[in-house]
Parts: structure tokens; sequence; C-alpha cells
């Protein structure tokens, strides 16, 4: 056998190696990537969603307490009339 006839069942058997490795190990591993970012995509957009409905029950929460403070007043109002009248 020649150097070269070597040499080609050598690159031959290395292509069937790699070929092998790379739809054993490569391809799922690159699935596996894929998904997981998918899965990392879906919880930035909840997150970012999440945080929008914190800021807009921020925003209620701020106008309900005012409008408590409002009608404490108000009562408070109403009681010095009462406690004025009688």
């Amino acid at each position: 056998m020649s150097i070269i006839e070597i040499a080609t069942q050598i690159a031959a058997i290395a292509a069937v190696i790699g070929a092998a490795f790379s739809f054993a190990v490569l391809r799922p591993l690159n699935a596996s990537i894929t998904a997981l970012k998918e899965a990392v995509d879906e919880m930035r957009a909840e997150l970012k969603e999440g945080r929008a409905q914190r800021q807009e029950l921020e925003v209620h929460l701020a106008e309900v307490d005012q409008s408590v403070r409002s009608a404490h007043h108000r009562l408070d109002t109403l009681e010095e009339h009462v406690d004025k009248m009688g």
C-alpha cells in the first residue's frame, strides 16, 4: 500500500467519524441551545410585561392612595361639622 492510499483511507475514516460526531453530538447540542435561547427570550418578554404591569399597578396604587386621603379629609371635615352641631 502506498502512502497516498493510506492517507486516503485515513481521510475517509476521519470524514465518517466527523459526520457521525456532527450528527450524534453537534445537532442535538445545537437544538438544545436553540430551545434554551427561545426559553430565555420568552422569559425576557414575560419579565418586560411584568415590569409594565407593576408600573401600572404602582400608578393605580398612587391614585387610590390619593383618593383615600381625600376621602379621609372629607370625613374629618364632616365629623367637625357634626361635632359643632351636636
